[in-house]
């Protein structure tokens, strides 16, 4: 759990702008194909010809990873079709996902950078509550109420400045009760810098108060890509391998940690409480570290990633558009899935969570199988969870352009509510309601309403 103590100093507001850099994202590893081709190779086998009587003073053999807990699947078997409204399961062996490197791995290049900003510019999420410099809009458009009327809608509204800018584009949505946060109600709220410039200011995060849903302060917080140079280390914005702004177009809060959609790869992990304050921010357009000053678009706080989930060896591919928390049969999970414009084949796939690590359970193997997989049965998904037996589908222009919250369970032809245009992400909170907010400018509520049945 998040500890929410701390000082609160250094008000500085920041420009909490963005500008164009010049670094790229070096922090990966060689295509996952290209990995070690062992990565799942399981147990090592014991000759049956052993004595079951050893010297005591030789040591025990290493045995490796115990093997995975899926066979082989045959990948055609997972990417069928199916019909509008119906929901067809898919077995969850095709699916697996391992760390990239290891977790150590990636929070010491984070620490590596924290240590070279100097300890003075660390923050921890209660600093950066205590210096939200932004108050959003109480109640919803009146577009929104329209089209929810009946549904016990509630949400709020972005400052005017952040509901109509046209470079910066919400996607995801998670909060507090992901996290496992009491005594405060918080949302987070992703967003991806849209423009042509190459390179982009990646992606943000906004970090939202509605503990009073009739007063949200927000403020914005960067995801930065920490990266090992020549002269140390440093970091650049979230973007993708080949460029271009990371879409982060799901996300979801564990303990510290924030999952992030990474498309075509899987999941990149940040760490809120390796969170930082640069030194400077009245430059929009810089980033990194140079000398003495350090940069974030502008920005007062930054986020930096620890680690990444890629598809493990043999296992069938799937794209990562959206990411939210949910559970299988009471098992926590993160549900993945897949936009698709134009056909109902896009795949959902929930993902097995360990309680005490907030990591995805691996039970020893380094490959952690899906709990659950299906097509959806449903174009333009934005946003999925899984709770119980339901999947819950949020699809943009179903009506017109106007979104549909979609119910689906296996076997049964799916049931729906009206859902705003431009939805997105999906978020359960403490009091089962789902969020979701609007991406286009000038048409982004960030709304709720108590979960369908």
């Amino acid at each position: 759990m998040i500890a929410l103590s701390g000082c609160a100093g250094d008000p500085a507001a920041g420009t909490d702008d963005a500008g164009a850099t010049t670094m790229r994202d070096a922090w990966v590893a060689d295509d996952v194909d290209a990995q070690v081709a062992d990565d799942d190779a399981g147990a090592v086998e014991i000759d049956a010809g052993t004595s079951a009587v050893e010297d005591a003073s030789t040591p025990e053999p290493d045995a490796g990873p115990p093997p995975p807990i899926c066979p082989a699947v045959d990948c055609a078997s997972v990417s069928g079709t199916t019909t509008a409204g119906r929901l067809v399961a898919l077995d969850e062996c095709g699916f697996g996902m391992r760390l990239e490197r290891p977790l150590a791995e990636g929070e010491a290049l984070a620490d590596a950078l924290l240590a070279r900003l100097g300890t003075a510019r660390r923050r921890d999420l209660a600093h950066a509550l205590a210096n939200l410099n932004r108050e959003g809009r109480a109640g919803l458009s009146s577009a929104t109420s329209s089209r929810l009327s009946g549904l016990g809608a509630r949400g709020f509204r972005w400052e005017t400045g952040d509901e109509n800018v046209d470079y910066w584009y919400p996607q995801g949505i998670t909060g507090s009760h992901d996290a496992g946060i009491a005594g405060r109600t918080l949302l987070l709220v992703s967003w991806y810098h849209k423009t042509d410039a190459r390179p982009t200011k990646g992606a943000r995060l906004s970090l939202v108060d509605i503990s009073d849903l009739s007063r949200p302060r927000y403020r914005h917080l960067l995801l930065v890509d920490p990266v090992m140079t020549s002269s140390g280390a440093n970091f650049e914005p979230a973007e993708y391998d080949g460029g271009g702004a990371l879409h982060a177009g799901g996300i979801t809060w564990i303990g510290d940690r924030i999952y992030v959609a990474d498309t075509s790869r899987g999941l990149r992990v940040y760490d809120l409480s390796r969170m930082f304050a640069p030194t400077n921010t009245d430059d929009n357009e810089r980033i990194g570290i140079s000398g003495t000053r350090s940069d974030a678009h502008g920005y007062a706080y930054a986020v930096p990633r620890v680690a990444r989930y890629v598809r493990a060896g043999s296992t069938c591919s799937s794209r990562f558009s959206f990411v939210a928390r949910g559970d299988v049969g009471g098992t926590p999970a993160l549900i993945t899935g897949e936009y698709d414009a134009d056909t109902v084949n896009g795949r959902v796939i929930a993902w097995p969570l360990d309680r005490a690590s907030g990591l995805l359970d691996d039970e020893g193997s380094g490959t952690s199988f899906s709990l659950a997989a299906a097509i959806s049965g449903r174009t333009r998904v934005q946003g999925a969870l899984r709770t119980g037996d339901a999947w819950y589908l949020s699809s943009s222009s179903q009506d017109g352009s106007d979104g549909r919250l979609y119910i689906a369970r296996e076997g049964r032809t799916s049931t729906s509510v009206n859902w705003i245009r431009g939805c997105e992400d999906l978020y359960l909170d403490a009091s089962d309601r789902l969020w979701t907010v609007g991406e286009h400018p000038g048409q982004r509520d960030v709304v709720s309403i108590p979960r369908p049945r």
